[in-house]
């Protein structure tokens, strides 16, 4: 029986990086999605690379290009996506009357955008094959 893959977006820190090791420790391959924590996805990726079925991929998923480019790169990995969990957020620690147009546009990108731009690509690959989940972090 083949292995479930997993795609955790944001999987470098926090929440996202927790996730990923469980889906690790229950024999799913894994894909650790990053875009500014370098450090923090390869030390993620050397210590859940013992059984060889994790990989971490760059992707800005606000940018729908690097989000569709995350899930096929998944997809070419590991042919399928069983679970999608989309963790990818950001915040900015300022009060609401201090936030920039510009400052808002990237939360609204990060937090709300990068959802639908990944979900939508995966369900191209999860609705023909009539499986799947999906999990949302807010």
């Amino acid at each position: 029986m083949n292995k479930k893959t997993a795609l955790i977006t944001g999987s470098s820190r926090g929440i996202g990086r927790a996730i990923a090791i469980l889906f690790a420790r229950n024999n799913y391959n894994v894909v650790i999605n990053y875009n500014k924590s370098e450090k923090e996805a390869q030390e993620l990726y050397d210590m859940l690379k013992k059984n060889l079925s994790e990989r971490k991929s760059k992707a800005d998923v606000s940018n729908v290009q690097e989000a569709n480019a995350l899930v096929n790169y998944t997809i070419g990995q590991f042919e399928n996506i069983d679970v999608l969990v989309n963790n990818a957020g950001i915040s900015k620690p300022c009060l609401f009357t201090d936030i920039s147009y510009e400052q808002w546009d990237e939360m609204i990108s990060t937090n709300l955008s990068s959802v639908f731009y990944v979900t939508k690509k995966a369900l191209q690959y999860m609705l023909p094959n009539q499986s799947g989940h999906i999990i949302n972090i807010s």
